[in-house]
């Protein structure tokens, strides 16, 4: 072989070398770029993630310290959250409790109101917040809803919560399901959904993790009829 024939070689191997290692460079950045373009969409999905506003069934945002009325799904079901004691049928009994009502009479039904933990003009989803019952206490207790732990996995929601937002047993969130809302418990990582028991016609609100969960829909003014 010839010394020509040896350099042309040469010059063809290192020619190729370089260009299989511009290619892994321009891999390895292309890499790069797609790593980091899913690390800044991941992010941005999670700061977003919550940030919607909240809307009533007559489609306008949700307020915070504006009553409402919460019904089970739409308000063609006519099922209402009320301030009743459970069991009975007289609204001044007590102890008192949030309950679903189907068919409740018109004076059953207590509008609630949606207490922010920051200064925000509207509620929107996953924000902080506390439930309170509009009116003055009832039964010596207050209108803040709270959850009691019956275990580590199930509770039940009563009253007598705390405005305070340093307390969890009373803080809660507002998620979309696919076409209307539904309330979580607790600010962790892991917060439960509120769901209800099967006690027809009149339900209690559960907080429970990998259950059902209580679809909602909120009302500035009631639309149902006698039960």
């Amino acid at each position: 072989m010839s010394i020509i024939s040896i350099k042309g070689n040469s010059r063809q191997e290192h020619k190729s070398k370089k260009i299989r290692n511009n290619t892994k460079m321009k891999t390895f950045q292309l890499m790069m770029i797609s790593f980091l373009f899913v690390a800044i969409t991941t992010t941005s999905g999670v700061v977003s993630e919550g940030n919607d506003v909240v809307y009533d069934g007559e489609g306008d945002p949700v307020k915070p310290n504006v009553p409402y009325y919460i019904s089970f799904m739409t308000s063609d079901y006519n099922m209402w959250i009320c301030r009743m004691q459970y069991g009975s049928t007289d609204p001044n009994s007590c102890p008192q409790q949030p309950l679903m009502v189907t068919h409740p009479n018109l004076a059953a039904p207590t509008p609630v109101m949606f207490v922010l933990a920051n200064k925000s003009d509207v509620v929107r989803e996953s924000a902080k917040l506390k439930i309170k019952f509009v009116g003055p206490r009832q039964c010596g207790k207050s209108g803040f809803w709270k959850v009691v732990q019956r275990n580590s996995s199930e509770g039940e929601v009563f009253l007598n919560g705390s405005k305070s937002m340093s307390h969890n047993d009373s803080t809660f969130a507002i998620h979309k399901t696919n076409e209307y809302y539904k309330f979580t418990f607790g600010d962790g990582d892991y917060p439960t959904t509120i769901s209800m028991t099967n006690d027809y016609p009149i339900y209690r609100l559960l907080s429970k993790r990998l259950s059902g969960e209580m679809e909602i829909y909120f009302y500035k003014n009631l639309t149902t009829s006698e039960g």
